[in-house]
């Protein structure tokens, strides 16, 4: 009598495992690759809104508008951030250029630069 098998081999078996794994172990490895993507870009979108708010809240404040260097740091979307505002004259009367530089708190990296103009009637300069 013959017997007739059908089925895979043991071997068989193991290569196609070892195939699917591999595919499954790329496959998590890009999906890490993009949340880590995702969260910086996400991080760089909230710094911007920081810079951006210290210029707005700079250009509406009632202060008068000093030469010189600022720092501060903020509590916003969860993350705490460092904020640097330069302010230098310009070559135009009573006009200011303030740069902006935001950072995630107790860290090198800056994480946005953003620069800005302000006009002033009347100005102090510390210099």
């Amino acid at each position: 009598m013959k017997k007739n098998n059908s089925g895979f081999t043991l071997i068989e078996v193991l290569i196609a495992l070892a195939i699917v794994s591999i595919s499954l172990g790329a496959l998590i490895s890009i999906s890490s690759q993009d949340i880590s993507r995702a969260e910086k870009a996400q991080k760089s979108m909230i710094a911007n809104w920081v810079a951006q708010n210290q210029l707005t809240e700079h250009r509406l404040s009632d202060k008068k508008i000093k030469v010189g260097s600022t720092k501060g740091s903020i509590l916003f979307a969860k993350y705490d951030w460092e904020w640097e505002i330069s302010v230098s004259k310009t070559s135009v009367d009573n006009l200011y250029r303030m740069d902006v530089s935001v950072s995630e708190l107790n860290k090198d990296i800056v994480s946005r630069n953003l620069t800005g103009f302000v006009f002033e009637d009347i100005a102090i300069n510390n210099e």
